[in-house]
């Protein structure tokens, strides 16, 4: 039984899978398995090359493309190791990730995930910058009622986490900030201070491709993972019917940030409130958004006076300075849109 299981999801054959494999298969780790989920893209040994015939290699295979989160659970299904690393098809790991996270892991019990920095490369593969990324543990679980506080396949895990709290379907494209919001509320988060990972961006991208989409179910989960954590029932059965009567019909993004601000503000959600406002002036800077976001603000304000400075400090700064956040990459800090 190998320490790490790797999964790798992919649904079409591209120009980074090759590399993004040979990167697990050359880890200075190498007790590990690498479980490739074919998500119909119709791979083959053969099609791999020497790749293919690595005996760490082990196929989960599908006749179709089922989606992210139900081929993530799959390999989850299949995994043997006693930790789980996460990597996308067109992600590099560099050759001590895993022996640093599992390192970490090793050492301190109570660490359920551990994740790292991570660089942006191109599609070249050429270094192009840093991810943001917060390395304090604490502040990972806070971040999380807003976004990822790292980027996901930069993540390494007990496989007891990872069976727990499966990929939620309701959300085709944002399934993983789900997971990371439901972790962090369960179990202690870390991260290696090195760069551990190259995370490429380019234009076929889910992330550019679904990008409204993505920000509709982001919306969607930080109201779920406010409920949570106000300790109110979640309603998912609603929110996947929301998401589902959504679908095919895209939303003005700026529109649906100012939508989820009202919405918010109607269960008393204050904070979430006043972020998505934030978020829509982010995206359209009008006189019109500029009304439509004081107007939530001032709301916020008359719901939650005990809370004016905070909130006040979210709205003109974001949460990086609202609540101390310290992102290991300085230069992003005034890229994240809080």
């Amino acid at each position: 039984m190998p320490a790490v299981s790797v999964v790798m999801v992919c649904h079409r054959d591209t120009e980074w899978l090759r590399p993004a494999i040979a990167s697990v298969f050359a880890q200075t780790l190498k007790d590990l398995e690498l479980v490739l989920v074919d998500n119909g893209a119709g791979l083959s040994v053969q099609s791999l090359g020497e790749l293919g015939r690595d005996s760490r290699l082990r196929w989960v295979q599908c006749p179709k493309n089922f989606g992210i989160p139900k081929g993530h659970n799959l390999g989850i299904a299949a995994a043997r190791g006693e930790y789980i690393a996460l990597l996308d098809h067109d992600d590099l790991m560099l050759p001590q990730r895993l022996e640093r996270q599992v390192a970490l892991l090793t050492a301190e019990p109570s660490l359920g995930l551990v994740a790292s920095r991570a660089a942006t490369v191109d599609q070249m593969g050429r270094i192009i910058g840093r991810e943001f990324a917060l390395l304090d543990g604490a502040m990972q679980h806070r971040y999380t009622q807003f976004g990822g506080p790292v980027v996901t396949p930069a993540y390494t895990g007990r496989r007891n986490i990872f069976q727990a709290l499966p990929y939620r379907e309701e959300f085709t494209w944002a399934a993983d900030f789900d997971f990371l919001a439901r972790a962090a509320e369960q179990f202690k988060f870390s991260a290696s201070p090195e760069v551990l990972l190259h995370y490429r961006r380019h234009a076929g991208q889910t992330t550019v491709v679904q990008a409204a989409s993505i920000a509709h179910e982001q919306c969607v989960i930080r109201l779920l993972t406010a409920r949570r954590r106000a300790h109110r029932p979640e309603n998912l059965l609603g929110a996947g019917q929301a998401l589902e009567e959504a679908r095919g019909a895209p939303r003005d993004v700026a529109s649906m940030y100012a939508q989820s601000a009202t919405d918010c503000l109607r269960e008393g959600l204050v904070v979430l409130a006043v972020y998505h406002a934030r978020k829509m002036l982010a995206i359209r800077l009008d006189i019109s958004a500029v009304k439509t976001a004081l107007e939530i603000y001032g709301a916020a304000l008359r719901l939650a006076p005990r809370e004016a400075g905070q909130l006040s400090r979210l709205f003109f700064t974001g949460p990086l300075r609202a609540y101390g956040f310290k992102s290991a990459e300085v230069d992003k800090i005034a890229l994240v849109i809080g």
